[in-house]
């Protein structure tokens, strides 16, 4: 989760300087009546968005852009709203919501559109900052990303040391878990505890409590009143969906329509997302080698012998590069290659460029191919952020993650997810598992609710890639069966997502649902499409 430059008019969106005590979530029906006030009082006292210039180079820096990105920037505008920390207590402290917002260019206009991309971490600025949507939807809609709070210009959260983890992690990240030694497991215990120890400690207490996706959503509905909205029309993806599936919880009455794009599961602890991500990433994986079989220069002999080919290849870049990288970070950068079918072509090229012989460059290239999970330029829209935790995980990814599930405790259970994700995939489970290994020791409050069936609300629309490493396809499935009123839309490939990335079967009737109203036909899968 790398960041992304924001406004300089809107980086110093900070927390009020305002101390309160914590207080519990309390959940019933769709949430505490203390907080459904608060958020009532908060919708009369903001009113609406007061919009102004963005500060474009602060925002754009030295990117070169296009003739198209160039007037999508110049009409961009910058606002904020400034909600509770805590619902519960509307007039304590406070946090200012940070958006951007690109006005409609068509003379019939339907509304606005706030999108997220995904994370927990990821910018909604970031993500909307650059045109990425058919243009029937960007005539239609206002498109307005936003950073939700502990994130980017939105107050983010900074705290802790992650380096002698991420050193922990990378450590075991590839080795059998049966094989970790005492002092590594030693290490994974203290780096972990030490980093949600020291954001404990540096934290704002009340802000750390209360930075998870429920307040997200709240915050969510008072940007659609703030926008002036009758109902929200919502694109979520990746974690975004997650963000979407608790405003369900919370409003179904006050929805128009959403489209929930890489579904998140809401259930299970942090430990069931690893092991299910681990299995995607395998799947997409061995998705990567078969079609690397049918070209030319493949470094790969067969599907059974890629795993030892690839980690031969890996290994020797990291002697010959005398120990720069490790062969861990290397298979970091694979992995997040997986995520667009767009990649592995270059992918191919990259790895079979090592194999004969060529490794100097061989890590820069992996590194640029990876593009930081979603920074690509070349593709039609930024794919979302990594929604697990990398090397260099920030706080913000944390500080949600482990507080809006009910996570195990012990070091135990960790080791025991960790066996499980390296059986599922043995290039990249286990370090999944070790990653979340913070949680185990994170403050955390009541877990959001599981069961969200979104009664009330008009039909969601979810789409999801058979081969999606990071949201396995059954994740989708089991959202689309859990709502009352759903239809999956089925990409039959890999990748992380699939709309607004140029495949027309699937960008066709997911435009038509968010401009008409028309939803698509329930079943509908579109064929996987490769260059």
């Amino acid at each position: 989760m790398r960041r992304t430059a924001v406004p300089a008019a809107l980086a110093c969106t900070a927390l009020a300087c305002a101390a309160l005590a914590g207080c519990g979530a309390d959940f019933d029906g769709n949430g505490s009546s203390k907080a459904r006030a608060g958020v009532a009082d908060v919708q009369d006292r903001v009113g609406s968005v007061d919009w102004g210039a963005c500060d474009r180079d602060a925002m754009y820096g030295t990117a070169e852009l296009t003739a198209a990105e160039t007037a999508w920037a110049e009409a961009l505008e910058c606002g904020s709203v400034r909600v509770p920390v805590d619902y519960e207590d509307p007039g304590g402290l406070q946090v200012r919501i940070a958006m951007v917002r690109h006005p409609a260019t068509g003379a019939d206009r339907t509304g606005s559109l706030l999108v997220n991309p995904g994370g927990p971490g990821g910018s909604g600025i970031a993500l909307a900052q650059y045109p990425f949507l058919p243009e029937a939807v960007t005539a239609a809609f206002d498109v307005v990303g936003f950073d939700p709070r502990g994130t980017g210009a939105s107050a983010e959260l900074a705290c802790g040391s992650e380096e002698a983890f991420d050193a922990a992690v990378t450590a075991v990240a590839a080795t059998d878990p049966a094989a970790v030694t005492d002092d590594q497991s030693d290490a994974l215990k203290t780096g972990a505890a030490d980093f949600s120890g020291e954001c404990a400690q540096e934290s704002d207490p009340v802000f750390l409590e209360h930075i998870g996706t429920m307040e997200v959503a709240r915050d969510l509905e008072v940007m659609r009143a703030a926008l002036g909205d009758d109902g929200l029309t919502y694109l979520g993806y990746s974690y975004g969906t997650y963000i979407g599936q608790l405003y369900l919880y919370l409003y179904p009455d006050r929805v128009r329509a959403m489209v929930f794009d890489g579904v998140m599961r809401t259930t299970g602890t942090v430990l069931d997302l690893a092991e299910g991500q681990a299995a995607g990433f395998e799947a997409a994986w061995r998705a990567f080698v078969a079609h690397c079989l049918t070209v030319e220069g493949c470094p790969f002999t067969s599907a059974a012998t890629a795993d030892a080919e690839l980690t031969a290849i890996l290994t020797r870049a990291q002697a010959e590069l005398a120990g720069s990288v490790t062969v861990p970070e290397l298979l970091e950068a694979v992995s997040r290659s997986l995520y667009s079918e767009a990649k592995w072509t270059a992918l191919e090229r990259v790895l079979a460029a090592a194999a004969d012989g060529s490794p100097r460059d061989f890590a820069a290239d992996l590194r640029a191919l990876a593009g930081g999970a979603g920074a690509e330029r070349g593709l039609p829209r930024p794919l979302p952020p990594v929604p697990l935790p990398q090397r260099d995980a920030d706080a913000d990814f944390y500080a949600v993650q482990c507080a809006d599930r009910d996570n195990p405790g012990h070091f135990g259970a960790y080791a025991d997810s960790a066996q499980a994700a390296y059986a599922a995939s043995p290039l990249f489970g286990a370090g999944i598992s070790w990653s979340y290994l913070p949680c185990a020791t994170w403050s955390a409050d009541e877990p959001n609710p599981s069961s969200i069936s979104g009664d009330g609300a008009p039909t969601t629309v979810l789409v999801g890639n058979t081969g999606d490493p990071a949201t396995p396809y059954a994740w989708a499935q089991a959202v689309a069966g859990q709502l009352d009123a759903a239809v999956l839309v089925t990409y039959e490939g890999s990748g992380h997502t699939a709309y607004a990335l140029g495949h027309a079967c699937v960008d066709g009737p997911v435009t038509a649902y968010l401009t008409d109203l028309t939803v698509p036909e329930q079943g509908l899968r579109c064929p996987q499409e490769l260059d």
